[in-house]
């Protein structure tokens, strides 16, 4: 899962799962956009899907 206890580390590991996950780009920018809306929405650092980009 994310760690969301990394303090200012999560947006260095956030940007490592996009380079490292094997998708076509715009099916990148769609995790990316979706796990980025779930955090805001739930106020947390961690979206709960680890390992898809944008978490």
């Amino acid at each position: 899962m994310c760690d969301a206890g990394g303090g200012r580390r999560w947006p260095f590991h956030a940007r490592a799962n996009w380079r490292s996950y094997d998708a076509p780009f715009h099916v990148k920018l769609r995790l990316t956009a979706r796990n980025n809306w779930l955090k805001i929405v739930n106020w947390s650092l961690c979206c709960g899907h680890g390992g898809e980009p944008g978490c």
